[in-house]
């Protein structure tokens, strides 16, 4: 049962922790509707495995990260700088992105590859288990031996999974509902991963 409590509750926190539009989410309908749903399932997959690694690292380190900040701030200045690259990539992809008319080209190894390739560049994902994982501790919800820090790590790599699985599901649904602008997809990445970088850059401004 305490197995079970566990891999809940990864699975509860890494779901509504990926809940909200974010680069990956938003990529995985662009996956979707580019190359078809098996490219997005296969790209999913990469993603949510990586999350168990960062999973993992977060929980596994979760004190020692919260004891030394300068760790989550060398993090935070690091993905300033990824993001404004993405932002940038996302942009120039949307100008001179050409309509292919020969249906989904990517194969799944190659959306598994980029779903991993993203998924690592997301550098705010360790911090977020860290400091997660320590929150849960203290209310007495999380106990650090192994199996159970396994459990809520598979949790949180399948509740990864099963918010990407809904994103790509209704990928079409949510294009048609959101309108014009998410019709391209580069540019909705563009701005999101902009916003991202001025926020957190923001935040090191006005400390």
């Amino acid at each position: 049962m305490t197995l079970m409590i566990h891999f809940l509750l990864g699975f509860i926190s890494s779901f509504l922790g990926s809940l909200t539009p974010s680069m990956l989410n938003m990529s995985a309908i662009k996956m979707n509707l580019e190359s078809g749903e098996k490219a997005a399932i296969w790209f999913s997959v990469g993603i949510s495995s990586v999350v168990l690694f960062q999973a993992y690292l977060g929980v596994v380190l979760s004190k020692y990260i919260l004891e030394n900040p300068r760790i989550i701030e060398g993090l935070e200045k690091a993905a300033v700088l990824i993001f404004i690259g993405l932002s940038m990539y996302f942009y120039v992809q949307s100008k001179k992105e050409k309509k292919k008319e020969n249906g989904p080209s990517n194969s799944g190894k190659n959306s598994f590859f980029m779903g991993v390739f993203l998924s690592l560049l997301n550098l705010f994902s360790i911090p977020f288990y860290g400091v997660l994982a320590t929150t849960l501790e203290m209310l007495g919800l999380l106990k650090f031996d192994t199996n159970t820090i396994l459990f809520f790590v598979f949790g949180s790599a399948l509740g990864t999974l099963g918010i990407l699985m809904i994103y790509t599901k209704y990928s079409k649904m949510i294009q048609e509902k959101a309108g014009r602008f998410t019709k391209d997809m580069n540019l909705v990445l563009s701005f999101l991963t902009g916003i991202v970088a001025i926020f957190t850059l923001l935040k090191f401004i006005l400390q």
